[in-house]
């Protein structure tokens, strides 16, 4: 008989299941799984599944015929293999912000780039840290980030409502995937509450009202706009810049 030891988590990058397998005729390896269990307590994951059972071959393929829970996971090759995919997972992109917005609210097009921009700015006003790795450019309308553009510009004018009843299960708590996702980010606890603090301030706003304010007198979109050349505000523009945004009195 073969003793197994399983662990499973949800990947929001891959979009899948994806577990860590390990088997053995012998009696498993306690110091080799707590030494895994350390690793794995510095990501802050806490939706890994740990499981411990028997089967009378060191396959996969058993453990799917005593479970068919396990039937649609993705085994990584090794333990290093299954902790990058997690650690993946810690990192937010700019789609990551524009799903969580539109999970919230449905939003046109124009609304969704410019709440993108001002999570941004507010992120880094606030810590002085980037909240994406994505550069944020000069449009006619306004701050846009490309790929968020790329992503969602078949909507054209029309209001996005996305129906995803996609869930993502933490500590049995049930959540749209996009909300529960950022709970996974490493700085969570700074990065939701500016983006729940951007759709109570701007949420409201229409697209007309949202331009105004970020084409401000001496902001960071009006500082380096030129027509066609789709120019990048700059960290260093916004930080310098981003007070002259305000709205319309």
């Amino acid at each position: 008989m073969y003793q197994h030891f399983i662990l499973v988590a949800s990947s929001y990058a891959r979009g899948e299941r994806v577990g860590f397998h390990l088997a053995t005729e012998d009696q498993l390896d306690h110091v080799a799984i707590e030494e895994k269990m350390q690793r794995l307590s510095h990501i802050n994951r806490d939706d890994v599944g740990v499981h411990s059972f028997v089967t009378d071959s060191a396959d996969w393929q058993s453990v799917i015929e005593l479970d068919s829970f396990f039937e649609d996971i993705i085994v990584c090759q090794d333990f290093d293999e299954f902790e990058q995919v997690l650690q993946s997972d810690s990192e937010i992109s700019a789609i990551d912000v524009a799903k969580f917005f539109l999970a919230m609210r449905p939003l046109s097009h124009l609304q969704l780039q410019k709440l993108v921009y001002l999570a941004y700015k507010t992120y880094l006003l606030a810590y002085g840290e980037s909240l994406f790795d994505e550069k944020i450019v000069a449009f006619q309308y306004g701050p846009v980030v490309e790929e968020v553009y790329h992503s969602f510009k078949k909507y054209g004018s029309e209001v996005i409502d996305i129906d995803d009843h996609t869930e993502y299960i933490l500590k049995d708590i049930h959540l749209p995937q996009a909300l529960g996702r950022m709970l996974l980010v490493e700085d969570a606890k700074k990065i939701v509450p500016v983006l729940l603090d951007v759709v109570k301030q701007y949420g409201d706003l229409t697209g007309g009202e949202l331009i105004k304010l970020t084409h401000s007198e001496k902001g960071p979109w009006q500082t380096v706009f030129r027509p066609q050349l789709n120019c990048e505000i700059t960290d260093e523009v916004i930080l310098a810049q981003g007070r002259y945004e305000r709205l319309s009195s």
